[in-house]
């Protein structure tokens, strides 16, 4: 048994001590291959010269420049700036290619655009005063609302999602949870079998759950993501019937009734504006159409009577 043992041991070790020197054999190799490009400038195919040679010119020397000054500007922004625009980038869905620092080098170099255009505007356009001052205005209005518009107008789109698909989800976490499963597991049915922003929400909030985060933090997170008042409500219900041990269907069915109840009340609310709504279509398009269509006729008869009559 000693005699295994330690000839299980040397084998161990003697393959350790291989593993090593092949590393090492193939770092001196690489190494030998790199100073020997940098000595005859020699491109030797699969090395990361190589693979650095295969790239623009615009990916080798103006990108990284552009990431060094977009860098050194996000530097210089203040740290709340750079919360709030993560926390809103957050509920726009992280749009691909857009992080934070991208969003504020875009915001900063579309304000010094708007300024510098309605510079040349002024300077350059020799029209009338009224509209020179409103090519300029709406050149500076795009500088500087022009990403916030952008960013916000993703956040209302995602936000409306959400609260479309909030009913069918919560029916499918109610079926779910009343056939025996918890709710990870539900909220694990709806990503498998839907789609959109609130089960891909669903999903970062397991994997934080999974990756060591408080069940409640994470919850507080999503409602703090997302910014909808209606699933806000539904998470503060699930977190205080898992604190009280209430049944979750029972909590889900309640939320589930009390969303519809909402939503009736809005539509109602909605149509009972739209009369107010319509007053200043009303009065400034349509009626006035509408009286040259009846009355146009009569008074162009009713002016020729009179022509005749001399009046």
């Amino acid at each position: 048994m000693y005699i295994l043992i330690g000839l299980l041991v040397f084998v161990a070790m003697a393959v350790l001590v291989i593993a090593l020197a092949t590393e090492s054999r193939a770092v001196r190799v690489r190494e030998r291959l790199e100073a020997v490009q940098r000595q005859s400038r020699i491109v030797v195919r699969g090395t990361r010269l190589d693979s650095e040679l295969s790239k623009s010119l615009f990916e080798r020397v103006v990108l990284p420049q552009i990431k060094r000054a977009r860098d050194r500007l996000v530097g210089m922004a203040p740290a709340e700036m750079i919360q709030a625009t993560r926390q809103r980038l957050d509920r726009a869905g992280n749009p691909p290619n857009l992080t934070v620092a991208t969003f504020v080098a875009m915001k900063l170099f579309a304000m010094m655009g708007g300024i510098l255009g309605a510079i040349l505007v002024g300077l350059l356009y020799h029209g009338p005063l009224v509209p020179r001052l409103l090519m300029a205005g709406c050149l500076l209005a795009i500088g500087l609302i022009g990403p916030d518009y952008l960013v916000e107008g993703k956040i209302r789109q995602r936000q409306a999602a959400i609260r479309k698909s909030l009913p069918d989800i919560i029916d499918l976490l109610v079926v779910s949870t009343e056939a025996g499963t918890g709710l990870d597991g539900a909220l694990a049915v709806v990503i498998k079998r839907k789609r959109g922003p609130l089960p891909d929400e669903f999903a970062r909030l397991l994997t934080e759950v999974r990756l060591g985060k408080s069940r409640q933090q994470a919850w507080a997170d999503l409602g703090e993501r997302t910014g909808v008042q209606d699933l806000q409500m539904l998470i503060a219900a699930l977190r205080q019937a898992e604190q009280l041990g209430v049944s979750i269907a029972n909590t889900l069915r309640t939320q589930a009734d009390s969303l519809r109840t909402r939503r009736s009340m809005q539509v109602r609310q909605i149509a009972a504006t739209l009369s107010v709504k319509m007053l200043f279509p009303l009065i400034f398009c349509i009626l006035p159409a509408l009286f040259i269509v009846v009355l146009g006729p009569g008074l162009m008869s009713l002016s020729s009577g009179l022509a005749a009559l001399g009046w």
